[in-house]
């Protein structure tokens, strides 16, 4: 009994196993793909995301040629939180209420990752800077001639830009660390014209983790697992953000997939088997007898009223009534339990067992000859009567018949005969009609 506990245990955490294995396998593919898919959508909003934060950045330009200027003497100063550096006496556009509205502006769109806004007069006489890093302070003080912002200006290709109706007429560079602070960073630099003169240059540095960010808050919305980066991804996809010629590659790792699909794939799997493990015990209270684990004679008795031929045998536990009257009907059961496992642990697999009865079981054969049957029965007989069962000495007798274009009904009979000679000459006996 317990051996066919185990078995039945083995077959279910098998069973349970590949139903994991198929569901994993199904949800990661669909899984991947629906990241696949998404990956455009991705891309075309981190996309729109630059795009509008280079309109924000057009605007500064109409505030700069509209707004007043004011006389400042040589020296540091502090307005709306923005440090102004005047290298020079002279007029000092009032450009910090703009600066402070232009990073509040790019904050709804990028959250905390505005690192730095800056405005370069041209010449170089006084900067705007929101806040003032080391970086900017050093550059300052290192700047040797006037015209050193139409240098940097034709270096980064944004001269005459305003010669530009479409297209980029600002630049985004490629990811660098600011030395001072270890923070990666890109910039966005805009020139602003005024009659073909180069007034002054606009420069926001971005943290480069907003492409990180960008991407996180898409997976957060769309239940996604795209990453900003291509190490170890199975599926790559790259792209240049606007106005840049960075290239950055997008990708999915399959590992980051499984995670995701895998608790649903268990709950699932569960759901599933749980179901399955009902549906087949349903069925197998219909087909089976719960207490042998042998075919009920209701549901296999139709299939054998329509063979011809017959290799079977009739068991029938010897004296099973006065194993009941003296030990108790729970002993009685244990007996049956035990001689229907050992009579399987005899049989192949593609042999039928059925409980005809209380006591009596018939085993289906392949057409065997009568050698091989009279053996197959001896061999059962046995393995029954070589040791006790619950204390028990319990034997059984056989009775067999082989048979060729006979009914069930008569291939019976003539086993019940037998099954009747072996007991009247004394019982554990195999008896085989010819």
């Amino acid at each position: 009994m317990l051996s066919r506990q185990k078995k039945e245990i083995t077959k279910g955490i098998s069973i349970f196993l590949k139903i994991l294995c198929v569901i994993i396998s199904l949800f990661s593919i669909s899984y991947f793909f629906f990241n696949v898919i998404s990956l455009s959508r991705l891309e075309r909003s981190v996309v729109e995301d630059y795009k509008d934060i280079y309109s924000i950045t057009r605007r500064f330009s109409s505030y700069y040629n509209n707004t007043d200027s004011t006389f400042l003497e040589k020296g540091n100063y502090d307005r709306n939180n923005v440090s102004i550096i005047v290298n020079h006496d002279s007029q000092v556009k009032v450009l910090s209420p703009g600066i402070r509205k232009l990073r509040v502006e790019l904050e709804k769109l990028v959250d905390n990752n505005v690192w730095t806004v800056a405005v370069f007069q041209n010449p170089s006489n006084y900067m705007h800077f929101d806040p003032l890093r080391k970086q900017y302070e050093m550059f300052f003080k290192g700047l040797n001639h006037e015209n050193v912002i139409e240098d940097i200006v034709d270096k980064k290709s944004l001269n005459a830009t305003y010669q530009s109706f479409y297209g980029c007429n600002l630049k985004l560079t490629e990811k660098y660390i600011e030395q001072q602070t270890n923070q990666e960073v890109r910039s966005i630099y805009y020139s602003i014209y005024n009659n073909k003169h180069l007034d002054s240059l606009l420069v926001i540095d971005l943290k480069a983790s907003l492409l990180s960010d960008m991407v996180t808050q898409f997976n957060d919305k769309y239940n996604t697992v795209i990453n900003s980066h291509d190490v170890g991804s199975s599926y790559k996809k790259s792209l240049f953000l606007p106005c840049s010629e960075e290239e950055i590659t997008l990708g999915i790792k399959l590992v980051d997939i499984v995670k995701v699909v895998l608790f649903p794939s268990l709950l699932f799997s569960f759901t599933l088997y749980f179901l399955i493990l009902n549906f087949n015990r349903r069925k197998y209270l219909l087909q089976f007898d719960r207490m042998t684990g042998f075919y009920r004679r209701d549901y296999y008795e139709k299939r054998l009223q329509k063979m011809k031929s017959h290799s079977l045998l009739l068991i029938d536990i010897d004296h099973f009534k006065r194993i009941n009257d003296t030990y108790g009907h729970k002993k009685g059961d244990d007996v049956i339990q035990e001689v229907a496992d050992r009579i399987l642990n005899n049989i192949q697999v593609k042999d039928i067992a059925i409980r005809w009865g209380g006591e009596e079981f018939i085993i289906v054969f392949d057409l065997l000859s009568q050698k091989v049957l009279e053996k197959k029965a001896e061999n059962i007989r046995c393995a029954i009567e070589k040791e006790k069962i619950k204390g028990i000495p319990v034997t059984i007798s056989l009775g067999g018949v082989i048979a060729n274009d006979v009914s069930f009904t008569d291939a019976y009979k003539r086993a019940d005969a037998a099954l009747y000679v072996s007991k009247e000459s004394g019982r554990n006996k195999v008896t085989i009609d010819e």
